[in-house]
């Protein structure tokens, strides 16, 4: 027996602790200044948000309960905040475990190793999520700032990183699956940030829909309570951790019988549990597709089918088989990002799976519309929640092929044959900017036509008060044109500066975060404090522009409050201010267009070495 012991103690030493992987990423990852970058960083977010929302509740009151209140504020906009960054922070330092192995060749040469699929795999998560549990440790002494004035329990600060760890944990292994399962660095980081935007969004929309609560969880005189989905979205289950929706009591719903009645009656420990479960399967599952996905260039039965029933060939009049021809554009750069399948976000699935899902959200809305409240109020949430998934969900898709579209030229190796044509580097910039925006450009159709078609509608039927004003529905589509614009210049100026897709991925989702972050903070106190400028300045705020330009009543209410503006001039001041809007980015879009063709000799001979 103590052989056999001696062996499975070893095995398990090997398996995780002594894992190769998660030894030499572990001990050299420490070193690099990046990791100190990004430490540093989450720690300055989270105390900058604590230290303004402290400030925005100072005069909340002297009393202790005043206090406590107001700590118990702070407590939730932090807790909410750890909770999305380890949702983004989760699949950066993840998904790049298999792609950077990849990208540096050294995939291949891993597998001919003794390492078993199982240390591969489990190596590749462990040795990742351990930097994102030091971060997440080390916030620790924030939140216990809190509790100095009450109104925070221990408790809840447990529940709260229990929550954020289990979701790294998910979020992780998802990337870890993905990026194993699929080969290549740009479909793993679209596939998981599309996916999870989708799934934040979509359940968080659902949750706040009163349908989907749980009738035992409405108190008496309220009129919500917690939502069916608690046990499966991480940030409704913070909601009950967090004591805003409580769950509904046990003997309450114990007729639902087991394990129904649990889920209910604890939704944050359920979530916690289902989130491990399903990361233990997706390990489980990866650790499968290691090495089954290292057979490139065979045809599987997806491939034939694709190209034998989706794509078939036609055969001449000597009997040879061919393709038909493709009408190339006068620039063949900007038709190689917009029509082939060499753009990192041109997968076909994705992009007509979106159309699709939003026209038929457009068509469902508008059915739900015109049996619903006639004042438009629950359906103007609904609309403007659909059109923000809509919006991050492209957004994501334009960062992300645009970010990885000069660096993948580089990995690929043929970056030296785009540079021995005649090819200048005005035609090559111009011509991935436009491919790019071509493809995005009827992305963001389909939120804008949704918001078009809702305003036409109430307009013809003469609705008052619209689900959406005409004027909103005209200023939204320059808003999204430039916006995607930007998204794509900024991730084209990251690919030419990064060395590897990963780093100007994550990079360029980086900088938008911060920006849109950053904007939406300042974008309610300009509202408020600018007066007449406040509608001027509601378009420059980026994502929150959006929320503004669906909801101008909002803007009407704030101003009328200091001014005494009419709705109209408010609605001229709100036109105007999309014009600056363009303007503004465009000019800007320009600039990094101008810089980049610059240096685009200079750098990319720098990085050629």
């Amino acid at each position: 027996m103590r052989p056999i012991a001696a062996d499975i103690t070893v095995s398990l030493w090997r398996l995780l602790p002594g894992n190769p992987i998660v030894v030499r990423v572990v001990q050299g990852g420490s070193k690099r200044l990046g990791h100190l970058w990004v430490r540093g960083g989450y720690l300055l977010v989270l105390l900058f948000v604590m230290l303004a929302t402290q400030w925005s509740q100072m005069d909340a009151g002297d009393s202790l309960v005043d206090k406590a209140k107001a700590s118990t504020r702070v407590f939730e906009y932090i807790s909410i905040l750890q909770l999305a960054m380890m949702c983004f922070l989760a699949p950066v330092f993840t998904a790049g475990a298999i792609s950077q192995e990849r990208d540096a060749d050294t995939f291949n040469v891993l597998l001919t190793t003794p390492l078993t699929n199982a240390q591969i795999a489990l190596g590749s998560l462990v040795s990742r999520l351990f930097f994102v549990v030091t971060l997440l440790l080390s916030g620790l002494p924030i939140f216990c700032i809190t509790m100095l004035y009450g109104g925070v329990t221990s408790r809840q600060v447990f529940l709260s990183f229990g929550i954020a760890g289990c979701t790294a944990i998910l979020t992780g292994s998802l990337a870890i699956m993905v990026s194993i399962m699929r080969v290549g660095t740009r479909g793993t980081i679209f596939s998981f940030y599309a996916g999870i935007a989708l799934f934040l969004f979509a359940g968080l929309a659902l949750g706040f829909w009163n349908k989907t609560h749980v009738p035992e969880s409405i108190l008496p005189g309220a009129t919500g309570g917690m939502s069916w989905l608690a046990p499966f979205h991480p940030l409704l289950a913070l909601m009950v951790a967090l004591n805003k929706t409580p769950p509904p009591d046990a003997a309450a719903v114990e007729h639902y019988g087991w394990p129904t009645n649990a889920m209910l009656a604890s939704p944050h420990i359920t979530y916690m549990w289902i989130t491990l479960l399903a990361s233990v399967t997706m390990v489980a599952l990866a650790t499968f597709f290691v090495r089954r996905n290292a057979r490139e260039g065979e045809l599987n039965l997806w491939t034939r089918l694709w190209r034998n029933r989706v794509r078939p060939m036609r055969a001449t009049a000597d009997g040879e088989r061919t393709r038909r021809a493709r009408r190339v554009w006068s620039n063949p750069v900007a038709w190689r990002e917009a029509a082939t399948r060499s753009s990192a976000a041109s997968s076909d699935l994705a992009r007509y799976g979106y159309m699709i899902a939003g026209v038929a959200a457009a068509i469902l809305l508008l059915i739900a519309h015109r049996a619903g409240n006639p004042a438009g109020n629950p359906d103007r949430v609904w609309l403007v929640a659909i059109v923000l998934i809509e919006f991050v969900t492209v957004m994501l898709m334009a960062v992300n092929g645009a970010a990885t579209s000069i660096s993948r030229e580089r990995e690929a190796g043929t970056m030296e044959l785009l540079l021995t044509t005649p090819l200048t580097s005005r035609y090559i910039v111009w011509g991935k900017l436009r491919g790019l925006v071509s493809f995005t450009a009827p992305l963001m159709a389909v939120p804008a036509a949704t918001v078009l078609l809702l305003a036409v509608h109430d307009l013809i039927r003469g609705t008052d008060p619209p689900i959406v004003p005409m004027t909103s529905a005209l200023v939204l589509p320059p808003l999204l044109l430039v916006y995607s614009a930007l998204g794509c210049m900024l991730g084209l100026h990251m690919s030419l500066k990064s060395k590897r897709s990963v780093q100007a991925v994550l990079t360029s989702v980086g900088i938008l975060l911060v920006v849109g972050f950053g904007l939406g903070l300042c974008a309610f106190g300009l509202v408020k404090a600018a007066g007449p400028l406040g509608p001027l300045m509601a378009p420059l705020t980026f994502v929150t522009a959006v929320w503004m330009v669906l909801n101008p009543d909002y803007i009407v209410e704030q101003i009328q409050r200091t001014t005494g503006m009419s709705v109209a001039a408010v609605q001229a001041c709100l036109v105007a201010g999309t014009f600056i809007a363009v303007a503004l980015y465009g000019g800007i879009v320009t600039a990094i267009y101008r810089s980049m063709i610059r240096d685009f000799d200079m750098i990319v001979r720098r990085q050629s070495r």
